[in-house]
């Protein structure tokens, strides 16, 4: 059950236009029907783009080692105290063929609810990696800014590792089988392409 719509502005942090991109970000607060409690979705669009150029590829229409990579900021209270929550994910694809996908993240019902998280986050990064090269970074309006992101980015470092495993990949939550033709399939992220 869909409650909310948000759709975030992005901008490419690695200024070239690749033939793999990030088209769109949205986040949504679901309902996955077996709790009481909303979780927040961040669905990404992922957009392939042929490349005949491309000799890693071993159909041009095709991409094999594609890593979508989320880092959230989530606006906190903790103990009275305004701060930032940090969380990190990525989802490893088996193949996407060329068009627009959706890859989707989820942070869970009670995170949601501690944070009191809506329909949006203060800031994130996603970065595209092929073979552990980056191939596109798109970031939030608030990490415009060098320095802003530079920021964030040491704070993720330093700060997310205490939230593993609470940003979670489709294929990890309930909602694994809930867009049936319209979800890619992943790999265990143990078992990347050119690593």
């Amino acid at each position: 059950m869909l409650l909310a719509l948000v759709s975030a502005s992005l901008i490419n942090a690695s200024g070239a236009f690749a033939s793999v991109s990030v088209r769109d970000v949205e986040f949504n607060r679901v309902d996955d029907q077996t709790s009481s409690d909303d979780w927040l979705e961040c669905s990404i669009e992922v957009e392939v783009r042929r490349d005949t150029q491309d000799l890693t590829r071993r159909r041009p229409d095709y991409v094999d080692d594609l890593v979508v990579e989320l880092m959230l900021g989530v606006e906190s209270n903790v103990r009275g105290q305004n701060g930032f929550e940090f969380f990190e994910a990525e989802a490893a694809l088996v193949s996407l063929k060329e068009g627009r996908h959706l890859v989707r993240f989820y942070l869970p019902p009670e995170i949601v609810e501690r944070d009191s998280v809506r329909n949006e986050v203060h800031s994130f990064l996603i970065r595209l990696t092929r073979s552990g090269t980056v191939v596109e970074e798109q970031v939030s309006r608030e990490l415009e800014g060098t320095n802003v992101l530079d920021s964030f980015l040491n704070r993720v470092d330093s700060e997310a590792a205490h939230n593993n495993g609470i940003l979670l990949p489709q294929f990890k939550t309930p909602f694994r089988i809930a867009y049936p033709g319209k979800t890619p399939s992943f790999r265990d992220s143990g078992d990347r392409v050119g690593e």
